[in-house]
């Protein structure tokens, strides 16, 4: 008995983690920031996978959990080192306007940087390496 419900469990947990579908960062941007969503981080998903759903789904999900925890970890200290970050990794054809609008910005939000046009993985990886840098010295 014990056995068969162990078992059951553990599938359940397989099932779970291994669920298609948006996780919980990526289903708040959709539903709470829907028209900045499908402008930015959805349009970009559909343009590096076309037709690949299950990929589309993973992009969406990646970038989704790049931005919240970049934003969760930002300190104003460093404004330079994100705001150099957001220009190397912007998406072809918005660096410009990805300048423009951060110039613009009132607070370091969700909902201010979701217009934004950038590779938010790489944002964050190359924030966090140059954060880590910084206070190595």
């Amino acid at each position: 008995m014990k056995r068969a419900i162990l078992i059951l469990l553990l599938m359940s947990v397989f099932v779970l983690l291994n669920a298609e579908g948006l996780d919980t960062n990526a289903n708040h941007i959709k539903i709470n920031y829907s028209d900045d969503y499908e402008k930015t981080i959805k349009k970009h998903a559909l343009e590096e996978w076309n037709d690949d759903y299950r990929m589309v789904v993973y992009e969406i999900n990646t970038q989704a959990d790049a931005l919240v925890e970049l934003i969760n970890e930002f300190k104003s200290e460093h404004t330079q080192i994100v705001f150099k970050a957001i220009q190397d990794w912007s998406i072809k054809g918005y660096k410009e306007s990805n300048i423009n609008l951060f110039k613009e910005l009132k607070t370091f939000s969700l909902k201010e940087l979701l217009k934004l046009h950038c590779d938010w993985r790489m944002v964050k990886y190359e924030y966090d390496n140059q954060v880590k840098a910084k206070n190595s010295f």
